[in-house]
């Protein structure tokens, strides 16, 4: 049986930002976000951050798992760390693990720890 996008919505908790809309101030959230949008301020989330290409955040992020395509100005702690082809990343990472898919990309600095 093939569940509808409403009932995985929430089960899993996600918060979409869309395109067109902006945030400013800081967002604690008890599961995922989907990023197509823009936020200014820190980002803290229990479950998956995806910043879409795209999205911009313009503050810190942490969270369980986070997968960058878009910008990000700031400090990331997370688990798992995803950054796109396209993605740009300025700021200090702390991760436990590390895919990096990008051509060019501006960490300032990195420290891979065991979670």
């Amino acid at each position: 049986m093939r569940k509808s996008a409403s009932q995985d919505c929430t089960e899993m908790r996600q918060t979409v930002v869309l395109k067109d809309s902006e945030i400013e101030g800081d967002i604690i959230l008890p599961g995922n976000l989907c990023l197509f949008g823009k936020i200014s301020g820190n980002v803290t989330a229990k479950g998956k951050v995806e910043v879409k290409s795209g999205a911009v955040v313009t503050g810190n992020i942490s969270c369980r798992e986070l997968e960058i395509e878009g910008l990000v100005g700031g400090n990331v702690e997370t688990c798992f760390l995803i950054i796109g082809e396209n993605a740009v990343l300025e700021g200090d990472v702390q991760a436990g693990k590390l895919l990096v898919r990008a051509v060019k990309y501006d960490i300032r600095r990195l420290r891979l720890v065991r979670k």
